[in-house]
């Protein structure tokens, strides 16, 4: 993991990261946190393929997203706000849900092929890898959804934060001083 970190800060121009910033509809409110409803635009909007899309919008074309944002701006349900999120926040989360399952698949599989060869068991290789392989990716799965339910009750530190509020002047576009 320290590796993977020196590797992001290489990549941030040491430590410096980018903020990503989307406009969203403000649809509940939750204490100091807001539910913003938005359209993915920035990494799908190029794609040729967007109406079409079943990779990422689960074969309904272009999906709306809903994520609970940090509302530093105070703003009211119905109100249009930009919210940011870092680079080094987005990236995190991104290794966690795509390369971290395939990561733990490729090493339980072929730890289970190993111990299946070591042993000389009289099973049947294939389908013990298949099964092992099935298992921990549920489990990984399910780690990774424990995980981001004990976050959404916790603080979120460097997670999405409301920022401005298009419908009036509240609030700069500066971020907090806890993205920085």
């Amino acid at each position: 993991m320290l590796n993977l970190r020196k590797t992001i800060d290489r990549l941030s121009h040491k430590g410096r990261y980018k903020m990503m910033r989307e406009e969203g509809l403000v649809i509940a409110l939750d204490g100091e946190y807001a539910l913003v409803s938005g359209q993915r635009q920035k990494a799908c909007g190029t794609c040729s393929n967007l109406s079409t899309c079943t990779v990422l919008s689960g074969g309904l074309g272009q999906r709306s997203i809903k994520l609970r944002a940090r509302n530093a701006c105070h703003a009211q349900v119905g109100e249009r706000v930009f919210i940011e999120i870092s680079e080094k926040s987005f990236l995190k989360a991104s290794f966690l849900v795509y390369i971290l399952p395939l990561v733990v698949l490729f090493a339980v599989v072929s730890w289970s092929r190993y111990l299946v060869q070591t042993f000389e068991w009289k099973i049947d290789i294939e389908a013990v890898s298949a099964i092992v392989g099935f298992i921990s990716l549920a489990l990984t799965f399910y780690w990774l959804r424990q995980r981001s339910k004990r976050l959404e009750q916790g603080d979120q530190e460097g997670g999405p934060v409301i920022v401005e509020v298009l419908s009036s002047n509240m609030c700069h576009s500066t971020p907090p001083s806890f993205l920085s």
